[in-house]
């Protein structure tokens, strides 16, 4: 056997092979059978072409040769038919391909009628080789002409798609480009030009990469073609081979074909029963995820707080199909980006970014999309590394909530379409789930800005209600006070009335700051920033906490200028950010020896006041001192903080025109809180405005 002849047996083999691998897979669908048609033909070429190059005889091979032209002609005009199907185009080209499919029917006629070639005459010792007619170099041209035709539609196609479609065309290909290089070799010895059709094999690479294609970007699922193969494979040897080893064994070969006709009849129903089976157990572990990612979509419904809906859908996704990291992003308007909200392993933070952008291309493709992307189609995404994963969008009509990110699956086993199919439903229910969640955080958020409203009106009832005794308290005091010393000569008894008297006076005078600064901390505002003593504000803010500073054993320090400082504010948003800095304080010094706050204020220069708030406490790490305020960063235990404390306090700042940055040596060196406002000049007390006690009465 010739290095040709042998060039076309492997051929023949490796295209057979993978024909029967697609028409196993779907024989009812048409992108399937069209490829089939084309290796199919690519193999009766190969089959004629290994027959041609063993004949010994110019009638062999004349009869071996129009069988092998009649493929080569068959090639050329299923290759078309796959092109089209392949790039959806087929409605559009089918008048096209009715005609190219006439024209290459005359020439199967005319090849079978001996009109391409003259004679057959052997050519350096390759076997026998034709002497071409007219025709044939008619036939050729057409033949470079589909070739062509095809090759520039592929091209085309990889301008017109992208991701996972780009792939499977730029594999074809480069196939394509291998397989009709190497049957054109074929052409220079029918023109008498020695030029031997070696690399007529390439053929078989051809084969190989289309193999890779499937394998790697899923143009068919080769596991559950295999499968189907082998159980046919299996079942049919039984069922021939057990008849014919009776016969040949016994020599009764009526018993013997009567079985066989038997198991013929049983065999395909044996063939359904095993290779149910063995698609079972092939499949089962991805039946089960997938049963308990439709169970999710079903549960997911029923959860109303977002942050136990992010948790729930990645901890599920995470366990059921055993990818090394899952993460999910929600969109947030007021940054305009995607913000990672859940992930897990903790360990698998390298993989994911905090924040991306709404016009990063991955957001891009998404809403381009509006269907789980795979990690060909996505490209290199920054620090979002998929490695062969997936990215799920979740949306609502047009509207991208946010994605899914999945690793990829064990062992690296490429998502499948059934997969696919499965996380769709999957994104349509966590888009509800999104959805209503929020609907039950926009209803508790109203009810708890009604019942705050409540309180606020109950507070300023009860401040009233407990001024007013303590005015007649304190007036009472005074009154017995002067009363008494006028009425008892002895100095002791005297002492001892005034150390009374002055102990009520006294207590009654705290008990009414107290209730003011709770009027001015509750009191509702314009949002407009006013002239304001910062003094009295900081003086209402320990009026306000200090006794929640020494439930806690701390002991706070202040030293603030005597001189009045005046700055544009609101006093109850100081003392809210003065609040916020010392529960974080209380928070950091719950283990600390020596509990300890100091407030101090300065002036910076004539326009700016400075207000540092120190603490004792386990201190802040010197790399995140520029992170802490931003918002869900915290520093405590996930149970036991928001992470928006320090955010609020910095837009509060911030609304004052101002700065707050903290400062810290490192771990349990406690730290320091710096506040810096701008400070107004040239203020007279008398210009600024007036508390209304009027205001207060109900």
């Amino acid at each position: 056997m010739s290095f040709l002849g042998l060039s076309g047996l492997v051929n023949f083999i490796t295209c057979i092979s993978v024909a029967l691998f697609v028409i196993f897979k779907n024989a009812k669908n048409p992108l399937n059978v069209s490829f089939f048609n084309l290796n199919f033909s690519v193999a009766l070429y190969s089959f004629g072409y290994f027959f041609w190059q063993l004949a010994r005889s110019e009638g062999q091979a004349i009869f071996w040769f129009k069988f092998t032209v009649v493929g080569i002609i068959l090639i050329n005009i299923t290759y078309l038919y796959f092109v089209f199907h392949f790039l959806e185009l087929i409605d559009k080209k089918r008048r096209l391909l009715r005609v190219c499919a006439f024209i290459n029917f005359i020439f199967i006629i005319l090849n079978i009628q001996s009109y391409f070639y003259a004679r057959f005459e052997p050519r350096y010792n390759l076997g026998f080789w034709p002497v071409p007619t007219i025709l044939f170099t008619i036939y050729l041209m057409f033949w470079f002409w589909q070739c062509s035709y095809g090759f520039y539609w592929l091209l085309k196609g990889l301008k017109l798609y992208t991701g996972l479609k780009r792939q499977q065309i730029k594999y074809f290909t480069i196939s394509a480009i291998f397989g009709f290089v190497g049957g054109a070799t074929n052409w220079p010895m029918w023109y008498k030009i020695h030029f031997p059709p070696y690399l007529n094999i390439t053929i078989s690479l051809y084969i190989g990469i289309v193999a890779y294609a499937i394998f790697r970007y899923r143009l068919l699922e080769i596991n559950l073609a295999l499968t189907r193969i082998g159980v046919f494979v299996i079942v049919y040897t039984l069922v021939l081979g057990i008849p014919f080893w009776l016969g040949y064994t016994t020599k009764l070969w009526f018993p013997a074909t009567m079985l066989a006709v038997l198991l013929a009849t049983i065999g395909p129903f044996v063939y359904q029963l095993l290779r149910k089976h063995a698609e079972n157990i092939l499949f089962k572990d991805r039946q089960r995820y997938q049963l308990a990612l439709i169970e999710l979509s079903k549960t997911m419904g029923r959860i109303r707080d977002l942050d136990k809906l992010y948790k729930t859908i990645v901890l599920t996704v995470y366990d059921t199909i055993k990818v090394p990291f899952a993460g999910i992003y929600l969109k947030d308007e007021e940054y305009k980006s995607y913000q990672l909200k859940h992930y897990f392993p903790k360990k698998s933070q390298s993989n994911f970014q905090e924040f991306v952008p709404l016009d990063y291309p991955l957001v891009s493709l998404l809403n381009q999309q509006k269907r789980p992307l795979l990690s060909e189609e996505t490209g290199t995404l920054d620090k979002i590394r998929l490695d062969h994963g997936l990215v799920i969008p979740c949306f609502i009509e047009d509207d991208l909530l946010g994605f899914l990110v999945l690793g990829p699956k064990p062992n690296n086993q490429m998502y499948t379409q059934d997969d696919l199919l499965v996380f769709e439903t999957l994104s349509y229910s966590t888009s509800l789930a999104i959805e209503n969640c929020k609907f039950w955080k926009e209803i508790e958020d109203r009810q708890r800005k009604a019942r705050l409203e409540e309180m606020d009106t109950f507070a300023y009832s009860l401040a009233h209600e407990i001024d007013n005794p303590m005015t007649i308290v304190l007036n009472l005091s005074t009154l017995l006070k002067k009363h008494f010393l006028k009425y008892i000569s002895d100095p002791n008894e005297q002492k001892e009335v005034e150390d009374t008297c002055g102990f009520l006076i006294e207590a009654s005078k705290r008990v009414s700051g107290m209730v003011k600064a709770i009027r001015q901390f509750g009191e509702k505002t314009t949002g407009e920033l006013i002239p304001l003593n910062l003094q009295e504000a900081i003086e209402g803010y320990c009026k306000l906490f200090l006794p929640e500073l020494k439930a806690n054993s701390v002991f706070f320090n202040k030293e603030i200028p005597v001189e009045p400082i005046y700055i544009k504010g609101v006093a109850a948003e100081l003392q809210q950010v003065l609040i916020i800095l010392s529960k974080n304080s209380i928070h950091a010094m719950k283990y600390s020896g020596t509990k300890k706050i100091t407030l101090t204020v300065i002036k910076v220069n004539h326009d700016t006041v400075r207000i540092a708030f120190s603490d004792t406490g386990y201190g802040i790490k010197p790399e995140k001192t520029q992170t802490i305020f931003a918002p869900f960063v915290t520093t405590k235990a996930s149970t036991e903080g928001t992470g928006m404390g320090l955010y609020n306090a910095k837009g509060f700042i911030l609304r004052h025109k101002g700065k707050i940055w903290a400062e810290s040596e490192g771990d349990h060196k406690g730290a320091t809180f710096i506040i810096e406002l701008p400070v107004i000049k040239d203020v007279k007390p008398e210009n600024l405005p007036k508390t209304d006690e009027k205001r207060w009465k109900f």
